[in-house]
């Protein structure tokens, strides 16, 4: 006898799995400071889930809890999944290339010409995309690939 998920929870379930794995790959990591920054990286990527409306229905339309996500375009399951996810690409990524942490940078060393253009970069990604949100007529979702693509190249 198999047993299905019921459709009004399947995003639930899933969410609360990867929140379940985030969970024990916190608990295993030994360095007090990765698993803060795990922690610091998973509420930031969390808000991630205010993105929901732009999605929902133009992308997709989630089964979630209360029709959330039909009603408000907010549902409570893209938090937990961003959430989640945020905070397992940072400790995959420490797994996959351990780095050290430098010490903090002087306001000089900041300012060196390697530094020079960080900041734009990094924030090429979200302009790219309002950009071509309100410039396209193209489904959120290539918008956000289109974006994400190009800004992962001019950093």
């Amino acid at each position: 006898m198999t047993y299905t998920i019921p459709a009004h929870v399947a995003w639930l379930t899933w969410s609360l799995i990867l929140l379940l794995i985030w969970a024990i790959v916190r608990y295993r990591i030994r360095s007090r400071e990765i698993r803060h920054e795990m922690l610091v990286v998973s509420l930031c990527t969390m808000l991630l889930g205010f993105t929901e409306p732009i999605f929902v229905p133009a992308y997709w339309d989630p089964p979630s809890l209360f029709d959330l996500a039909w009603k408000t375009g907010f549902d409570l399951e893209s938090f937990i999944f961003s959430f989640a996810i945020g905070g397992l690409g940072y400790a995959l990524y420490m797994v996959i290339f351990p780095v050290g942490h430098e010490p903090e940078m002087t306001r000089d060393e900041r300012i060196d010409a390697r530094h020079k253009y960080h900041l734009p970069l990094l924030l090429s990604t979200p302009v790219i995309f309002v950009v071509l949100l309100v410039m396209t007529r193209l489904n959120p979702i290539y918008d956000a690939v289109i974006a994400m693509s190009l800004g992962g190249i001019s950093t």
